[in-house]
């Protein structure tokens, strides 16, 4: 039976065009002939379309991963290792070099080959080095999840409710609590590395996820599992009101006040609103999703690709144009060339991934097979 859904891949999509939009036009809104169309930055901007749509990827792993590691643990595991490994990797690290060239080379900046190297990993950030792209430090989040979900699935807890919404509260408090406290006027005498923070704050909307997934399956089906899955995007809403309200009433109030508890609101309600009500089964936007880790990766590869000729390489044909204009171009460029990786380098490794999970799990039946005999 097939546990893909067209509306969750419909949900991914949704989150890389809110990414793809808030990079290319905080990018070209810089060098576009001022007009109207640069609104489309300042909405963006005002509440952090790439935030939102990292938050939804969030939750969408969580709905996705843990439901995916089922049967005998061992086995089972293994399989899952191959297959992400085979998911993720290949792609990944054929957009590395695109950019280097796009991001360092053309654009005159230094790179070390260790932190290169290190790229390849995908948890550069983690021991210190930059990454080549940006957008890279939120595959180190998925890493994360994946080691904790296989971890809880071998000692067989990770379908447990109970301890799903003790990791949903323990991973938001690391991260909301120092903040709370420090608005009240009693600040924590030591606060975690900004790193930490984000990664526990986002580990607890892929628990919510995880959660969710079980309350949508009809398996987490208790009073407790429910107001958890609804009071946490309660709990949010209710962050994001009282900073709308602080801000608008305190004269000197920071703005990053509303640009980080409005993007999670936002976020989170509509993952659950997308995920329920407002089912979105139209085929291209399913389609879109599935090419959608190709489009989160390449998107800088292409609008860093036309910034340049603008810029620098005499394309007098693409100047002075609107801040509209140039992210149609870049998202056409960016969807035309995540087809193709999508269909010569993802289809493939994930073809070879599961053959060899499959053959992983035939070997585990030869054995006891062959000790039998």
């Amino acid at each position: 039976m097939s546990t893909r859904f067209s509306h969750i891949d419909s949900l991914r999509a949704i989150a890389a065009l809110l990414v793809v939009w808030m990079h290319t036009s905080e990018l070209f809104v810089l060098s576009a002939t001022p007009s109207a169309q640069d609104r489309l930055h300042d909405v963006a901007a005002l509440v952090d379309f790439g935030r939102i749509g990292v938050v939804i990827f969030f939750a969408v792993s969580g709905f996705v991963i843990p439901s995916s590691l089922r049967g005998e643990r061992r086995a089972c595991c293994r399989e899952f290792l191959i297959k992400r490994l085979f998911r993720l990797y290949p792609i990944y690290w054929l957009s590395i070099p695109f950019g280097l060239v796009t991001f360092w080379t053309l654009w005159d900046k230094d790179i070390s080959l260790s932190t290169i190297l290190w790229n390849l990993t995908m948890i550069q950030e983690a021991v210190g080095h930059a990454s080549v792209q940006g957008q890279y430090w939120t595959l180190q989040t998925e890493l994360v999840f994946y080691a904790l979900c296989v971890l809880l699935f071998a000692q067989g807890v990770l379908r447990n409710p109970l301890l799903l919404i003790g990791l949903i509260f323990v991973f938001s408090a690391f991260t909301l609590l120092p903040i709370l406290l420090s608005f009240v006027g009693h600040p924590l005498p030591i606060t975690p590395r900004p790193m930490l923070n984000m990664l526990s704050l986002h580990l607890s909307i892929m628990f919510w996820g995880a959660l969710f997934r079980m309350w949508y399956d009809g398996q987490a089906t208790g009073l407790l599992a429910r107001l958890s899955v609804f009071g946490f995007v309660g709990l949010w809403l209710l962050f994001a009101g009282v900073a709308i309200t602080y801000y608008t009433q305190k004269a000197d109030a920071d703005i990053k006040v509303i640009h980080f508890f409005v993007p999670y609101a936002i976020g989170v309600l509509s993952f659950l609103l997308l995920a329920t009500v407002c089912k979105l089964n139209w085929a291209w936007l399913a389609w879109l999703g599935a090419i959608s880790y190709s489009l989160y990766l390449f998107h800088p590869v292409v609008m860093y690709s036309m910034a340049w000729m603008i810029q620098h390489g005499g394309m007098a044909w693409m100047q002075n144009w609107h801040t509209g204009e140039y992210m149609i171009v870049a998202l056409l460029g960016t969807i035309g060339m995540s087809a193709l990786t999508y269909k010569y380098i993802e289809v493939p490794a994930m073809r070879m991934g599961n053959a060899l999970a499959r053959r992983s799990r035939g070997a585990d039946s030869v054995a006891p097979a062959a000790e039998a005999r």
